[in-house]
């Protein structure tokens, strides 16, 4: 099985996912049920899943540029 990266569309589960953008599960599960970060996720029954381009757009969005 190849492991997704954010370049790819796939839809992955929240250990994946925290790898993906560096924290922890914990703190993933924890921004999802709070809306900490709002991080678009896909319910599937009791599952959380997560889609790739979603994370990427959510991590571009948080670039912090230097300078005043």
């Amino acid at each position: 099985m190849v492991t997704p990266t954010l370049a790819d569309d796939a839809i992955i589960d929240t250990a994946a996912a925290a790898k993906l953008i560096g924290v922890s599960e914990k703190t993933l599960t924890k921004w999802r049920s709070t809306g900490e970060n709002d991080i678009p996720y896909i319910k599937i029954g009791r599952a959380a899943r997560y889609r790739t381009t979603h994370l990427n757009d959510w991590l571009e969005r948080h670039i912090v540029r230097g300078g005043a």
